[in-house]
């Protein structure tokens, strides 16, 4: 064996051990966030006395965890043993322009590390591990717990907030009616509306989310502008839209239930209607994927949940009595699927 054979095979076990102790860096980012280390760190390097005083931790311990972390990228310590901030580290401040704090908190806690911890049965059963584990669907669970219902559901607002942006200058926002089907709180809708001031929206939710959307888009001054409608997407969604946009809602569905959804926009809208999807779309090849990543989420979490390629989407839109026009990229990790109605649906 040659001395740059030897070299190769070290490096690849090296990086092969790294990611398989992966999920012991998961956890320690988890544990920065959820302590609040960022935040502490605003005003200035810190000693881990001080950030443990602060953070209400073991000193020794603290500072055992900040060092591996600063190993790493995320902190750094100068020659006085105090931790600072690092370009990777300021995105867990609370108040960082794009902010990841609530989502490496969720990405820790137990209702996702015990799935994934289960992995092993999702992939040799094709089942969701979180219904698996916990015997209720995830949505079921948050309804249930809610402390973790408000973990994820700051995750989820955050990740919205950053892509939202992304999204509403991707593209040209013509239809006089929007309809956002499974719109949660609004975020994206009233973010269109002020884009768009000649549009009107229409959000669409079950009904427990649709009362505080309601709430929530008041509070923003677009409520002349913007009905909001309860209901189940899989009965019916509202009809005479001019765009029908559904954000992260199509990856969460099985490719028949998704399906459905999509008949029923396609039954609602104007013959010039058009859908606009914002999800993830999967590239071929073997180059780094976030939306891969996701995917593997979408089987741990989900029954049937996936995300897709553009050739999928194409499939399903069809059997749904759409054409695939266009799939446009945002600055974002997301794409805008847009696609318009070719045949009728009963």
């Amino acid at each position: 064996m040659s001395a740059n054979t030897a070299c190769d095979n070290t490096s690849a076990t090296m990086a092969l051990l790294h990611m398989a102790a992966g999920g012991w860096i998961g956890q320690s980012v988890h544990v920065a966030a959820k302590l609040g280390i960022a935040d502490v760190l605003e005003s200035g390097p810190k000693t881990p006395h001080e950030i443990a005083t602060t953070t209400g931790s073991h000193p020794e311990a603290l500072h055992r965890l900040l060092r591996t972390l600063a190993s790493l990228g995320i902190f750094a310590e100068d020659e006085e043993g105090r931790f600072g901030l690092t370009a990777i580290a300021d995105g867990l401040r609370s108040q960082a322009p794009v902010s990841l704090r609530a989502f490496a908190i969720m990405l820790g806690e137990e209702m996702l590390w015990r799935p994934w911890g289960d992995l092993h049965h999702a992939v040799q059963t094709g089942e969701a591990a979180f219904a698996h584990v916990f015997g209720d669907g995830l949505y079921d669970y948050l309804e249930a717990h809610p402390a973790a219902a408000a973990i994820f559901d700051a995750a989820i607002t955050d990740r919205a907030r950053q892509e939202n942006k992304a999204v509403v200058d991707a593209y040209d926002w013509w239809p006089e009616t929007i309809v956002d089907v499974g719109g949660g709180q609004g975020s994206l809708l009233t973010m269109i509306l002020a884009h768009a001031p000649n549009a009107r929206g229409v959000l669409f939710e079950m009904p427990h989310v649709a009362d505080g959307a309601k709430k929530m888009i008041e509070r923003t001054g677009l409520g002349s502008r913007c009905a909001v409608v309860s209901g189940d997407f899989f009965q019916s969604v509202p009809t005479a839209g001019d765009l029908y946009l559904m954000r992260r809602v199509v990856h969460g569905w099985s490719d028949e239930s998704a399906t459905v959804i999509l008949r029923n926009c396609r039954k609602a809208m104007t013959h010039h209607g058009r859908l606009l999807i914002v999800e993830h779309v999967l590239a071929q090849g073997n180059a780094p994927s976030w939306g891969k990543m996701l995917d593997l989420q979408q089987l741990v979490l989900s029954a049937g949940g996936r995300e897709r390629t553009e050739k999928e989407f194409a499939h399903l839109l069809a059997a749904a009595g759409f054409k695939l026009e266009r799939v446009i990229s945002t600055s974002s990790t997301a794409s805008l699927i847009e696609a318009i109605p070719v045949a009728e649906v009963s």
